[in-house]
């Protein structure tokens, strides 16, 4: 709650939702969609478009990291850089030590001279 004041967004009852909802569904890295339904259940007239909004502002700050999978954006409170493994299930797992982190940077550093654009994250799919 302290990083939302901090960086300059008010506490309203939605956002401390949203949060709430994000500690409670990290694990599982949530998609947009069960994000939404949520937040529906406890906030029924909040939009999708200001759930988006509000998740787009905490990507943006760096409070919350963000990626693609299946189809969908998918969301976890953990910012720092680390292998989200994603199961052919549909499972999404954190793997995070030192030596995969070193070797994520330079995978990371390959693939952007490689391809010419920077690689902010990488999608492990183990099937």
């Amino acid at each position: 709650m302290e990083l939302l004041k901090k960086n300059g967004l008010r506490l309203t009852p939605q956002r401390l939702e949203l949060v709430r909802i994000l500690e409670k569904l990290g694990p599982k890295h949530p998609s947009f969609s069960e994000v939404c339904d949520a937040m529906k259940r406890r906030h029924a007239n909040v939009s999708r478009s200001t759930v988006l909004k509000n998740l787009n502002e905490m990507v943006e700050l760096g409070l919350i990291s963000s990626f693609s999978y299946g189809g969908e954006t998918h969301y976890e409170m953990r910012p720092n850089l680390h292998v989200n493994l994603a199961y052919s299930n549909g499972t999404i797992v954190d793997v995070d030590d030192e030596e995969v982190r070193e070797l994520m940077l330079r995978l990371m550093d390959l693939v952007s001279r490689r391809a010419g654009v920077k690689a902010k994250h990488i999608l492990v799919m183990a099937y």
